[in-house]
């Protein structure tokens, strides 16, 4: 049964990086350098979540899912938008994001033998559409990651303005703010298209190995180009990275929800936190 969910909405806002600083947060190359990598990824992915979403948008009955397959694909496609805007103050601060951007692009999505394309054809040849329907999983999968996360942000102590440039923080917080809006969406669609336990935990162990291994890499890339880093100060930006990812409140909001999503009977709609972006959207002239 397609659990009802909230009205969404596409707020075609856009953000001002005007003057944002190289080292966004904490002062910290790592730190800044992790969520850069985030800026790169998350387009091309939300761009993937659309195209593996649609493929089945015809094959939903229930009207209700069918506009927020719609409302979904608006809302990814404004995320997609404002963080590739920022790459070009990213190109402006030397740190060349476009090859990355390609990079991801070739191995993961268009390439020949990307992630994408190899897993697709592959399991569409065993039986018609399960790579399109294993595409879908891996989107329903990463969606959870980025719903525990928002979750997570909004507990970080230091996600707020001494720490972390306004205008970067409101951007995280209305992209986490969409990301539990429609949360339940992908997962959703998945339901109605294929029901079987085994395709939507399959799916979360490839999303979990791309999404790491990705930011990863992004940020490795990002910091070898930064020439302003500071190579003294970067093990305690590391321990700080560390400490606020693993043993911070992201990491504790992670490791409480992500193991949800193996159970049997789980819906993303069953971690109850809408009070977060209504108390987010409630004093913004874009909500």
């Amino acid at each position: 049964m397609v659990a009802t969910a909230s009205k969404l909405k596409v707020r075609n806002v856009q953000f001002n990086f005007d003057k944002v600083q190289k080292h966004w947060i904490l002062n910290s190359a790592i730190a800044t350098h992790f969520v850069n990598s985030m800026h790169v990824v998350f387009p091309e992915g939300e761009k993937f979540f659309v195209r593996s979403v649609r493929k089945f948008a015809k094959d939903i009955k229930d009207e209700n899912l069918k506009k927020e397959i719609t409302s979904f694909c608006g809302q990814e496609g404004v995320h997609a938008r404002e963080h590739q805007r920022f790459w070009q103050v990213m190109e402006e601060q030397n740190l060349q994001p476009n090859w990355f951007a390609n990079f991801l692009k070739t191995t993961a999505f268009s390439g020949k033998y990307s992630y994408e394309n190899i897993s697709t054809s592959l399991l569409n040849k065993i039986q018609p559409r399960l790579g399109d329907k294993f595409g879908l999983s891996v989107t329903t999968a990463l969606e959870h990651y980025t719903a525990i996360l928002a979750n997570a942000l909004f507990h970080e102590p230091i996600a707020n303005n001494d720490h972390i440039a306004p205008q970067m923080l409101e951007l995280l917080h209305w992209h986490a703010s969409e990301e539990i809006e429609h949360k339940a969406v992908c997962f959703d669609v998945l339901k109605e298209v294929d029901d079987s336990y085994i395709l939507r935990i399959s799916g979360m162990g490839l999303a979990t190995i791309l999404l790491w291994n990705y930011l990863a890499i992004g940020q490795i890339y990002f910091i070898a180009k930064d020439k302003d880093k500071s190579i003294i100060k970067m093990p305690i930006e590391s321990y700080m990275l560390l400490k606020t990812i693993v043993f911070g409140e992201i990491g504790k909001g992670l490791s409480k929800n992500l193991l949800s999503y193996f159970k049997k009977d789980f819906h993303p709609n069953d971690i109850d936190d809408r009070y977060l972006i209504d108390n987010f959207f409630k004093d913004k002239s874009y909500a």
